[in-house]
């Protein structure tokens, strides 16, 4: 294990992200993708990213102080850490053999959105138990932690419960968001998560019990089945649930509330990491002690100011402020 300059300060620490798939995200801008044809891009921009690194970047904009614990492969892991540090990141790394994965980012100019997730290099059960064991070492009784995206090849399913469990045990909660394949493995042992926050895609594809292509645009009708979704995923046991719906807005339900909140118009730059982005920002805030309704329009507001910037999930505090000044109870 090895700890990036400035690592825990075990008095400021209030929010752990942890990262078991972290990916380089590669952003290729460009006026329209023709498949099959020869394109030239416009602009290109890298960034290091993975779900909860974008959920650390939301939570650093609403004044918490994240911790990212990544579970890094050594290969591009050098640029990774550097760059993810220069932000003002406090990062700790588990290291592994293997190349960093890499995710390709096509944005047009009409808002459409192409996203092709790559594959890392399998990760053994003693590696994964050492990277478990070195997050539950970082939990203090009552500290919320983050993991958010996907599991890296090696990982079954059903370490999910697992995770879930050590973190119940250390008195953490946990905020998970993960898809369809492994979301029902959390659900089934006796902790379950605090918070789970899933885009539309994900919630209703893990209520059918299936897996489905996730989409990067909503239908018309994106709130209600997002309000029908959160309530459907909070009678299976969990405190609190939100559900994202992209530029529809979100719906939440927690105990004795639910809850909608409408999409606000934004200028879009990149809209990856936008529901990862509400995730920190909404934790942030929940340490902090804010109600859950106001959180969570918090949590809005660092979404809408994370879609105005390249940097998944990066967001200004000050445009998060703004924001949050347009979303009324």
């Amino acid at each position: 294990m090895t700890l990036a300059p400035g690592g825990r300060n075990c008095c400021t620490l209030l929010v752990l992200a942890i990262c078991p798939n972290p990916t380089i995200d590669r952003l290729v801008i460009l006026d329209e993708l023709r498949p099959g044809t020869v394109e030239r891009a416009r602009e290109n921009r890298a960034y290091p990213a993975g779900k909860s690194v974008s959920a650390a970047r939301g939570s650093l904009a609403n004044g918490a102080r994240p911790q990212v614990l990544v579970l890094l492969l050594t290969d591009g892991a050098g640029w990774y850490l550097d760059t993810l540090v220069a932000e003002g990141m406090d990062v700790a790394v588990h290291s592994c053999p293997g190349r960093v994965r890499e995710s390709i980012i096509v944005l047009e100019d009409d808002g459409r959105v192409t996203v092709l997730n790559g594959t890392g290099a399998p990760v053994d059960a003693e590696a994964w138990d050492a990277f478990l064991d070195g997050a539950v070492a970082r939990i203090r009784p009552g500290d919320w932690v983050v993991c958010s995206g996907s599991f890296p090849p090696g990982v079954a399913p059903e370490a999910l419960s697992g995770l879930v469990a050590a973190i119940a045990g250390a008195g953490g909660r946990l905020a998970l968001d993960t898809g369809p394949a492994w979301m029902p493995a959390a659900l089934t042992g006796p902790a379950m998560p605090a918070l789970v926050t899933p885009n539309l895609a994900e919630a209703e594809a893990i209520l059918a019990e299936g897996v489905t292509v996730e989409h990067t645009w909503v239908g018309a009708d994106a709130l209600e089945r997002a309000a029908a979704a959160a309530s459907g995923l909070r009678a299976r046991g969990i405190d609190s649930v939100v559900v994202t719906a992209g530029s529809a807005g979100l719906a939440w339900s927690t105990e004795g509330a639910d809850g909608v909140l409408p999409g606000l118009p934004v200028d879009v730059r990149n809209p990856i990491g936008a529901g990862d982005a509400f995730m920190g920002g909404l934790v942030a805030r929940l340490e902090q002690g804010a109600e859950f309704a106001d959180a969570a329009r918090w949590g809005m507001a660092t979404s809408c100011a994370a879609i105005e910037q390249w940097s998944p999930g990066g967001a200004d505090a000050g445009r998060v402020a703004h924001f949050r000044s347009l979303i009324t109870a």
